[in-house]
């Protein structure tokens, strides 16, 4: 089996594969994020990448850049780049979780605790 791309999200790569099946070549999707109940851990490792026989890479290769142009497959990048890089939403995304986290921790600690309800 041979790696033929690698793409930054599980969605992405599991769209090629079915598409080369549908084309009929073998492909597979490896991702490292304990059976998707981890689905962060995948950037860790470099994202989701689909694998094929040794015999298709060829034809599966050829299938893939043809279909570049399609808004699936748009977003995969060659496997021996670096990890993904994250875009303006996701880093906003985890700047309000890291305030969110952060604001919660300070009322925590600053929050009276002889408080009683009754």
């Amino acid at each position: 089996m041979a790696r033929i791309r690698r793409f930054s999200s599980r969605v992405d790569a599991e769209v090629a594969a079915s598409m080369l099946n549908a084309c009929g070549i073998d492909a597979r999707v490896v991702n490292d994020d304990t059976g998707g109940m981890h689905p962060n851990l995948a950037f860790g490792h470099g994202g989701s990448e689909v694998i094929v026989p040794d015999d298709q890479l060829e034809e599966a290769t050829a299938l893939l850049d043809d279909a570049s142009g399609d808004a699936a497959v748009a977003t995969s990048r060659p496997p021996d780049e670096g990890a993904p890089t994250l875009t303006v939403r996701q880093l906003w995304l985890r700047a309000g979780a890291v305030l969110l986290v952060v604001l919660i921790l300070a009322v925590v600690l600053v929050a009276d605790l002889d408080f009683r309800w009754f």
